[in-house]
């Protein structure tokens, strides 16, 4: 099989070319592909298929394409992954990966001074290039996507001149170099290169005016002058000396100072957290008094909804005076649920180009790419934001050597880190209900909730003291119209908190939908745990009615409540006794509504807490799904779930992420 991206987007078999039935299916292979072996969520294939304007039954268009795309490629190619497909390629199968791989190669022997081989990688990669990218793909695939492939064109046409000029055949490069001159009038690089090869042709003049017609566009059109290494060549063309002699290393890739300022926009409003920023702070200012620091690693890590990216962030703002030499972001997306969580090489690839490394000279392996990070970062004080981490494996390629504050923000504890790797674990629990009405004071405004304080206090018991709740119920307290505060909480929650705390006209922006990242990562007896402990009466028990609740080996269970505990899900509460927050509890009750009719569960003894005896149905069981599909754990079905079987030829249904459409 070979695909093709870097020209009309096309598949190949052994029989020949295979057809494509037109942009949309074009538009998702090309998705597809441009992330092979990796999944891609539905909503993130139907942005790029659609744009972010897609039809209300885009999720359904998507299978319908998809079921005629894996058609054309083997239906064993693509696989359903919730929540969403993957493609399975194999080495030198996509022109893109072949490209790649000869950029990385001719970086290397640039690198090393073996321009030659170099430049026969680099005039093999560009052959494969017959034409503009994603050719015959939608409009939002090529917007999207497209100038990133450009990109890495323009990176090849410029290694492969630094290679010719080094081997002194700069009469072939003219040509090209003098197209894409015209076609990207502001890339000095190029310009650069077509004044050397002039020059070195014995065409002074040309290359004189070709400084001239450069320099009236950036001044006229951008107001600024040519960068000073175009100004150095100008002036050495001038003075008639060996323009390559004086030019820097090709292979000299260090980052671009000024130093880098990626922070997200600070939090509007950050209420409380006192105690955790003044910790982080002082241990900020004790690094950045020593003269030669090592990296301090923190892991801001709670429950969905906490705030932690909103308290790393605020923070990171009050404190990037002490990180002169630049502040870098990642999102990792551990818990996005559009997005599979972003794999350390990847993270280190986009770190690396924001730092001036070109994309055809980043290094083929995680491990190389983790150790030119380093590289770049040694000596500087920087700091660096990790958000939405799920392992210490995404984390740690990602540390740099020495000098460095790293922040990661997590749903899991990362004890690994602190184990190995000296982090400091800062947890972040639920806001008092004091500063939750603080923050619904700065959302709805001071007179609505000072009129009724009561009211607010309620308001904010019901969001458990989590900034996402808060802020997702004020919002809806403000679309429907406002007014006194105790009606419109009363009319607001009528239908359920959860419901309540679903923005309305958006379930995907729900607290439900947060908490359903987390739990479609957990493996599934930890799923099956959670659900269960939802049907405890009190969502604060005992390790007792942890176990009676979830039969079997009483060891494997107490695994299985620890790893929940590890992932904030549960908390301790005390010598064998756990708590769920309210909010979670009842969101593990939404999973599992029903059971085998006429029966009850028996009694458990746990510190007083029951299991919460069911409803008599009176026949079989009833299904139990989420009153909106989808709203909670995005594009669900009641599915059978063989470990909740009570009683033989009774099974119990629960809800539970699609493993096909």
């Amino acid at each position: 099989m070979r695909y093709v991206l870097l020209g009309p987007v096309a598949v190949h078999g052994p029989e020949g070319p295979r057809p494509l039935a037109g942009p949309k299916q074009r538009s998702l292979l090309a998705a597809l592909l441009l992330r092979a072996n990796q999944v891609v969520a539905d909503d993130q294939l139907c942005n790029l298929v659609w744009g972010t304007d897609w039809p209300a039954n885009g999720r359904a268009q998507l299978q319908v394409s998809m079921s005629g795309l894996r058609k054309v490629v083997g239906p064993a190619r693509i696989s359903r992954k919730p929540p969403g497909y993957q493609i399975h390629v194999e080495h030198g199968e996509l022109d893109l990966h072949v490209v790649r791989a000869a950029l990385d190669r001719a970086a290397a022997g640039l690198a090393a001074g073996h321009a030659e081989p170099a430049a026969r990688d680099l005039r093999d990669a560009l052959s494969r290039w017959p034409g503009p990218a994603l050719g015959g793909a939608a409009e939002p695939l090529i917007h999207s996507e497209g100038a990133a492939l450009e990109e890495l064109r323009l990176t090849a046409y410029e290694q492969l001149a630094d290679a010719e000029l080094e081997l002194g055949r700069a009469e072939g490069l003219i040509g090209d170099l003098g197209r894409l001159v015209q076609e990207h009038p502001f890339r000095e690089r190029l310009a650069l290169h077509l004044m050397r090869a002039l020059h070195e042709a014995g065409r002074t003049p040309e290359a004189l005016a070709a400084y001239a017609t450069i320099r009236a566009r950036l001044t006229g059109e951008l107001g600024i002058d040519p960068s000073p290494r175009l100004r150095e060549l100008h002036q050495s063309i001038l003075r008639g000396n060996d323009p390559g002699a004086e030019a820097p290393p090709v292979a000299a890739t260090g980052p671009v100072w000024p130093a880098p300022a990626q922070l997200p926009p600070a939090p509007a409003v950050l209420v409380g957290r006192d105690r955790e920023r003044a910790a982080l702070t002082a241990a900020a200012g004790q690094w950045a008094a020593e003269d030669d620091p090592p990296v301090r690693l923190f892991v801001l890590h709670g429950l969905p909804g906490v705030g932690k990216t909103a308290l790393a962030t605020g923070w990171a703002h009050d404190v990037r005076h002490l990180f002169p030499d630049g502040q870098l972001h990642v999102d990792l997306h551990g818990f996005d649920p559009h997005r599979s969580p972003l794999p350390a090489a990847e993270a280190l690839a986009q770190t690396l180009r924001t730092l001036g490394v070109p994309a055809g000279r980043l290094p083929a392996t995680e491990e190389e790419l983790s150790r030119s990070l380093r590289s770049l970062l040694a000596g500087r004080r920087v700091l660096l934001v990790l958000d939405g981490a799920t392992s210490a494996g995404q984390v740690r390629p990602l540390l740099p050597g020495h000098r460095a504050v790293v922040v990661v923000t997590s749903r899991y504890r990362l004890d690994d880190l602190v184990v190995h790797d000296g982090a400091v674990s800062v947890p972040v629990g639920p806001l008092p209900v004091a500063e939750t009405v603080g923050l619904l004071r700065a959302e709805l405004g001071a007179a609505s909730v000072d009129a009724d304080p009561g009211a607010a206090a309620d308001l904010a018991g019901m969001c458990g003291g989590l900034p996402l709740a808060a802020r997702i119920a004020a919002a809806n307290l403000t679309a429907r119209g406002g007014g006194p505060l105790r009606p419109a909480v009363a009319d607001l929650v009528r239908d359920g908190v959860l419901e309540a705390l679903s923005l309305d006209g958006a379930p995907e922006s729900s607290f439900g939908a947060a908490v359903a990242a987390s739990y479609a990562r957990l493996p599934s007896e930890q799923r099956r745990l959670f659900r269960r402990l939802g049907r405890l009466a009190l969502p604060e028990f005992t390790r007792d009615a942890a176990e009676a609740a979830d039969p079997g080996d009483p060891a494997a269970t107490r695994r299985r409540v620890r790893a929940l505990v590890a992932a904030n899900l549960l908390h301790p509460a005390g010598r064998d006794r756990y708590r769920m927050h309210d909010l979670l509890h009842r969101y593990a009750r939404s999973l599992l509504t029903a059971v085998p009719a006429a029966r009850s569960h028996p009694r458990i003894s746990g510190g007083g807490h029951d299991l919460e005896r069911e409803p008599q149905h009176g026949g079989r069981p009833q299904i139990g799904v989420v009153a909106h599909p989808g709203q909670f754990l995005g594009g669900q079905r009641a599915v059978e779930d063989p470990d909740l079987v009570e009683r033989p030829g009774e099974p119990v249904h629960t809800v539970e992420p699609c493993a096909e459409l």
